[in-house]
């Protein structure tokens, strides 16, 4: 065996043992939320889809899902909004202090998630005066309030995503239809947004997957009124030992899974046209 094939070899198999140690939990949930018992043992007894069923029937799974959609796809708008604004001034602007400012926006991804709970929680609780202005106050336990929060943390995914589509547009497609007498707005959205439309696609999805998933942030702001599932589900679980966490992370799985599925799809899809 040549030394290439040897590594390769190493390669594939170190592969492998990454790739099963990632699926281990998930090849472990999967049985224990068709289990029949009501406390989950190993290995799993029987089979049974009655947690499913008490978990799509359950009036607080509904209200925690509702509450869950209403965060996410609120706090991905806001965050693509904010992040897309925020892309166009680092790419195409000309200021100073530019990697500054790239370093505080993308600077939720380097800081510990606790510490901007806590900080977030003193702000959406009592507020934060500067001046006349007030910030924040009365916030916890309100949708308003996750939606906000959410924004805030998952806000570099669509700068990173939409940066990163903006730096391969073509000036002169831009030029081309300002000489034509396109005044700059609709440029903007006739020639630049649907060139990186995939990036702020993707960026508002990203970010709707990081706040359907969060949970430390969420747990400091949620209520008993406004719970997120994550929120929910660490509740339960830890409140009871039945299969039906195992059934609710299974869902989530699933969801996270098909989104991701399309969006790759979609990317592949796309990437296939511009080579024909």
């Amino acid at each position: 065996m040549t030394p290439d094939i040897f590594t390769r070899v190493l390669l594939g198999v170190f592969g492998v043992f990454v790739c099963l140690f990632l699926i281990a939990p998930m090849l472990i949930l999967l049985p224990l939320s068709f289990t029949e018992p009501r406390n989950m043992q190993w290995p799993p007894v029987g089979f049974s889809v009655r947690w499913y069923e008490a978990v799509l029937t359950s009036s607080d799974w509904r209200h925690r899902v509702v509450a869950s959609l209403q965060v996410g796809i609120g706090s991905a708008a806001l965050a693509t909004i904010l992040g897309l604004l925020a892309a166009l001034g680092l790419v195409r602007g000309r200021f100073c202090g530019k990697r500054v400012a790239l370093a505080v926006l993308l600077s939720p991804l380097v800081i510990p998630t606790v510490v901007i709970a806590i900080g977030m929680f003193f702000v959406w609780a009592l507020g934060w005066s500067i001046g006349p202005v007030k910030v924040g106050g009365g916030l916890i336990g309100t949708v308003p309030g996750l939606i906000l929060a959410h924004a805030v943390l998952n806000l570099p995914l669509p700068i990173v995503m939409i940066m990163a589509a903006l730096v391969t547009v073509d000036r002169n497609l831009e030029r081309a239809a300002a000489i034509m007498g396109s005044s700059p707005v609709v440029v903007f959205w006739r020639v630049t947004v649907p060139l990186i439309y995939t990036g702020i696609l993707f960026g508002f999805v990203f970010a709707f997957l990081g706040s359907w998933d969060e949970y430390i942030v969420a747990s400091f702001l949620t209520s008993a009124q406004v719970t997120t599932i994550p929120v929910g589900l660490f509740s339960d679980v830890k409140g009871s030992i039945d299969p039906s966490g195992a059934a609710v992370s299974m869902l989530l799985l699933v969801m996270s899974s098909l989104v991701l599925g399309l969006m790759l799809l979609r990317g592949r899809r796309q990437l296939l046209g511009e080579s024909v």
